[in-house]
């Protein structure tokens, strides 16, 4: 009987031990990996969120004479390039919607720009004019409208005005200062000039893409890193931004699709790895950098959107196009947790904390809805990052511009 009594409280202590070290073990378990820990995350509905910023953008900046206002609060003046940028949003929101709102509040815009620029498109800055062309061209290929690329093709001809053999070519950046030949004023007109020449086929439009390309590249671009100067003789490192780095990168995507030349798309991958995988600079701990309120809030909206593009060029190797994938998921969603006024949808300059206050300029939300644009456009790649795949096959066609 007392050996049995024993056997009996052997057990019953064995027992208690084996449960009170699984408690302990499961206590000291090591925390899971960050993609492991990612794909326990609730779902996030990015269609909605893309809405509700859109939403936003239009209850907080939208003016009553068809324009964007400079911020939220009492600055309601005009910003031509600003404005060009929110007719792109449109566009992506046509894109993903098919809503017809969207293209009158197009039309409306365009009239409310003609209107607060002195009724006319032309303007002293080449490059504001640059992304009112790209921004038209878009338009025109969603909706089949051709009065969106006759603006378009109008401001190309303004445009190739700014072209000189001062500091040995180049577009300049301003009407007055025929020297400032800057990579915003030069990537951009590449990108154009190679979209009007998929459009219409004219071979002077190629013959620009590739002039104005090969300046650039040798004078403008660091050669052991791919990084984009910001303008001719200025190799200050503290002058390098993203959206100059977004641009060179779509031009370069834009040749190799014409040309089929491995060199173009190795010049995309080159620049887009650097601010991809750059800790120090431009993507401290995976997340873009911030650039400031004013034009510097624009900046890495403008980057996002080509770094999509090269995301989704059917293309692209497999692992390449997974790592930026995984960029573009990290950064939407830091943005969206962490860096988002709720229950306002307002944004900060940065995707990695909330905006100090509610008076925000309308260049950071532009950025923002860029993101959650984007990442929505990826969405159903996630996942299925190969070539292959028919939800890349779809995408890729849909929101290849």
């Amino acid at each position: 009987m007392m050996m049995k009594t024993r056997a009996d409280a052997a057990t019953l202590l064995t027992m208690l031990l084996g449960v009170f070290l699984a408690a302990c073990t499961g206590a000291e378990e090591e925390p899971a990996a960050p993609g492991e820990q990612q794909d326990k995350e609730e779902e996030i509905d990015w269609m909605s969120i893309a809405d509700r910023s859109q939403e936003s953008l239009l209850r907080e900046y939208w003016s009553d004479q068809h324009y964007f206002t400079q911020n939220n609060g009492e600055h309601i003046g005009f910003n031509y390039w600003w404005n060009a940028h929110a007719l792109d949003v449109w566009v992506d929101a046509y894109l993903r919607t098919g809503d017809v709102e969207y293209t009158e509040l197009m039309d409306q815009l365009l009239a409310g720009c003609r209107r607060k620029n002195g009724d006319t498109m032309w303007n002293t800055f080449y490059d504001d004019m640059e992304w009112m062309a790209l921004a038209c061209l878009r338009a025109y290929d969603a909706t089949g409208e051709e009065k969106y690329k006759t603006l378009s093709r109008m401001l190309w001809d303004e445009i190739k005005v700014g072209w000189s053999d001062i500091n040995h070519g180049g577009i300049a950046w301003a009407s007055g200062s025929p020297g400032s030949k800057n990579a915003c004023s030069n990537a951009p007109a590449v990108i154009l000039a190679a979209r009007l020449y998929q459009e219409d086929r004219r071979q002077e439009d190629l013959d620009w893409a590739l002039k104005i390309y090969q300046w650039q590249k040798k004078y403008l671009v660091d050669p052991a890193r791919g990084v984009v100067w910001d303008g001719y003789g200025n190799f200050n490192e503290n002058n390098i931004y993203t959206y100059n780095q977004g641009t060179y990168l779509g031009a370069s995507l834009e040749l190799f699709e014409i040309l089929g030349e491995e060199s173009y798309m190795r010049e995309a991958i080159r620049t887009a790895n650097y601010v991809v995988h750059d800790r120090d600079r431009f993507s401290p701990e995976g997340i873009l950098r911030g650039e400031n309120s004013g034009d510097g809030g624009l900046f890495k909206g403008i980057f996002i959107r080509y770094l999509t593009q090269l995301a989704l060029a059917p293309a692209l190797d497999g692992m390449t196009r997974a790592s930026y994938l995984h960029y573009l998921d990290d950064n939407a969603r830091s943005l969206w947790t962490t860096a988002t006024l709720k229950p306002d949808i307002l944004f900060g300059h940065t995707w990695r904390g909330v905006p100090d206050g509610k008076t925000i300029d309308c260049s950071i939300h532009l950025s923002a809805v860029m993101m959650l644009e984007a990442r929505y456009a990826v969405d159903g790649l996630m996942g299925e990052e190969t070539s292959s795949s028919p939800a890349f096959n779809s995408i890729s066609q849909t929101q290849k511009r």
